[in-house]
């Protein structure tokens, strides 16, 4: 599998643009910007969509405290590697933070996780790429056409990655006591 540096440089051919040898430590100004926003674009593109080589199913939380007088007074930390929490059919927890707040004393969750170079899909790989083409393209070239390329570029790899069923596609969906509550007011309040 593609390292970060490889993702990039995928990246960068797609711009005909000159290629990284290293992005830690970084040496020219083109391996500065790269090491100063890959790892950005990298989260972005896994907390876009649910990447289902990045979806950790059934994880058992660790009790992290117990609070009173709360409707939901069990605190759970997210895991480290958490991007984002999975909210299922009938999920009764809410997020505050990286903390999970519950009304049950153990629980299991979903999530995004922040996914290493070498465990990526190879759908995703392109995903990446074409979407660190789009974000430097300007930075590189100076070129608005080829930006809108990269664009298009990354709108296909996005279109190709659904069809294969890279990852879930549609929302997911919440039901939590504020959203029900909310939907009673506006209809008979």
């Amino acid at each position: 599998m593609l390292t970060d540096v490889e993702h990039i440089n995928l990246g960068l051919s797609k711009i005909a643009a000159n290629r990284v040898n290293r992005i830690d430590p970084a040496r020219t100004p083109l391996e500065a910007f790269m090491a100063s926003n890959y790892p950005h674009w990298k989260r972005v593109e896994l907390s876009k969509r649910r990447w289902v080589f990045a979806l950790v199913d059934d994880y058992q939380l660790t009790l992290n405290e117990t609070l009173t007088g709360v409707a939901k007074p069990y605190k759970y930390a997210l895991p480290v590697d958490c991007l984002y929490p999975v909210r299922n059919r009938a999920t009764e927890w809410v997020q505050r933070g990286r903390y999970v707040y519950s009304g049950y004393s153990s629980l299991t969750i979903s999530y995004i996780k922040n996914v290493i170079e070498s465990d990526f899909d190879p759908l995703f790989s392109e995903v990446l790429a074409c979407k660190v083409a789009y974000e430097s393209v300007e930075y590189v070239t100076q070129s608005n056409t080829k930006k809108d390329a990269a664009r298009a570029d990354y709108e296909e790899a996005v279109k190709i990655a659904g069809a294969a069923n890279a990852f879930v596609i549609g929302s997911e969906e919440i039901n939590t006591e504020e959203q029900d509550y909310e939907w009673v007011a506006s209809r008979h309040g």
